[in-house]
């Protein structure tokens, strides 16, 4: 008899008792694929070392929606429903624990009580413009607008992002969310908008673990604000809720505290299958919020070391920086002495959308598949009418990622191939303003999905270098193990 889990979001027991990260995952890449190609699928479940080989048929999910938008809604389908009908929440029935698919687990399982609520309230006045800070500075007006022509002259992000925070500027009645409030799952990210929306006097639900920081951190920082900062309460009035271990009390905490109709933002992190299984408390939640209009929205950051699809004049732009080229040229030398393997060329030879893959091992299948998760639920909302924000971020100096010593190193090297690494503050206004700017024009109107993804991408410069990432961010590791 399998172990029964304890309480909360879990992985499936197979017969055994064993709840394996990997083997999910295989699951969810394979249910998925055989939409588009069974036999990719088979391959899928004849992998024996998924960490080293989960690269490839994530890449294959993307690439079978370059041309077809049924593809691409198929494939987020599929996973979704592979995955929340695999994933379980384990709950108390009359003295024994009972596990239930994520996909039924709210309808099932009723909350115990609703957490009640503590508001902080700003102090400041709201800003009224917006400014972006950057290496020390608040950059905003003209000086913002010529980083954002920097920026764009340099791949750093993309010209349908800087006309985005263009038209923030040009609105600044836009930035405190008049008419929504905004469910922040991870209050304390580094990356998330909760700081920059409290400053422009926005209404904020703030979700945390009761161990988090953030809650004094706010407490404390209420004169820089000018919104609203409700948090849950427990019984005690202390602070916090566990997403995992109190997914049905959140959900009655969310239609009861809601001072106006929500955007749910999932900003969470978590090492290894803690953030799967995050994801997929989230998506759950989401779905539920959705169904009766307490959610009227949603916002995701997509990671930039995963694959997407980008337009035609990315791929020429990068053809054209490899093409540039000195006939004396170390890096092309390299490329053809180790066959590709250092220095390969970023995209395939050809025109057109190309596949831009910026998977790297070292983050391994549970990250990719925890944000994969998102950007399918993305998918899968915006095709279903729902007001969706989702953005391409940059590769961000986060304690997150700094943690792991190679990408630490990684990211100290990466300016000698023209990929800017941005401070969190940066990082988090930028993001937030490109929500604001969603939430109040709504994405374009697309004929395939993943143009609504590479709309107002921030890169950071990946996508327009002449260079696969995989293929040079060794030596930038090597070059940054130096400066260190």
């Amino acid at each position: 008899m399998p172990a029964k889990a304890t309480s909360g979001v879990q992985f499936p027991a197979d017969p055994s008792g064993s709840r394996s990260t990997g083997t999910l995952a295989k699951q969810v890449v394979a249910d998925a694929l055989a939409t588009v190609d069974p036999s990719a699928a088979e391959r899928v479940h004849r992998i024996k070392d998924w960490r080293k080989g989960y690269i490839e048929p994530f890449t294959e999910l993307v690439a079978a929606g370059v041309h077809d938008a049924g593809n691409w809604d198929g494939v987020a389908r599929a996973a979704l429903d592979s995955l929340q009908s695999r994933m379980v929440g384990a709950h108390d029935v009359d003295g024994e624990t009972v596990e239930t698919p994520m996909a039924g687990y709210l309808a099932v399982v009723a909350a115990t009580s609703t957490p009640g609520t503590e508001t902080i309230t700003g102090t400041a006045e709201p800003e009224r413009t917006l400014s972006i800070p950057y290496r020390g500075e608040n950059l905003s007006g003209a000086a913002l607008s010529d980083l954002l022509d920097r920026w764009v002259a340099d791949g750093v992000v993309e010209p349908s992002c800087a006309a985005a925070l263009r038209l923030v500027q040009d609105n600044p009645d836009w930035l405190s969310l008049p008419g929504r409030a905004m469910l922040v799952l991870g209050l304390g990210s580094e990356m998330g908008p909760a700081r920059q929306l409290l400053r422009w006097g926005a209404d904020v639900m703030g979700v945390d673990l009761p161990s988090s920081p953030a809650w004094e951190r706010f407490r404390n920082g209420a004169d820089q604000f000018a919104g609203r900062l409700h948090i849950p309460t427990d019984a005690d009035g202390r602070p916090g809720i566990n997403l995992l271990t109190e997914l049905p009390e959140l959900a009655a905490w969310a239609r009861a505290a809601a001072p106006a109709p929500l955007t749910v933002g999932s900003y969470f992190y978590a090492d290894g299958g803690t953030h799967v299984q995050l994801s997929s408390a989230a998506d759950a939640l989401v779905v539920d919020l959705l169904s009766d209009s307490t959610a009227t929205a949603l916002a995701y950051l997509a990671t930039p070391m995963d694959t997407f699809v980008v337009p035609a004049d990315v791929r020429e732009a990068s053809d054209a920086a490899l093409a540039d080229r000195k006939a004396i040229d170390v890096k092309k030398i390299v490329g053809a002495l180790t066959r590709g393997r250092l220095f390969h060329r970023n995209y395939a030879a050809g025109r057109g959308p190309a596949v831009h893959d910026a998977l790297v091992p070292q983050q391994g299948p549970n990250y990719t598949l925890a944000k994969r998760v998102q950007r399918w639920r993305a998918t899968t909302a915006f095709a279903d009418g729902h007001t969706v924000s989702v953005n391409v971020a940059p590769a961000t100096d986060t304690y997150s990622v700094t943690k792991n010593k190679i990408l630490a190193s990684t990211y100290k090297g990466a300016g000698a191939f023209g990929i800017e690494i941005f401070e969190p503050d940066t990082s988090s206004a930028m993001l937030a303003a490109l929500m604001v700017h969603d939430l109040n024009v709504g994405r374009p109107e697309v004929d395939v999905q993943w143009q609504h993804e590479s709309s107002g991408a921030a890169s950071g410069g990946l996508w327009r270098q002449p260079y696969l990432p995989r293929t040079a961010l060794p030596v930038a590791a090597l070059l940054g193990t130096v400066k260190r």
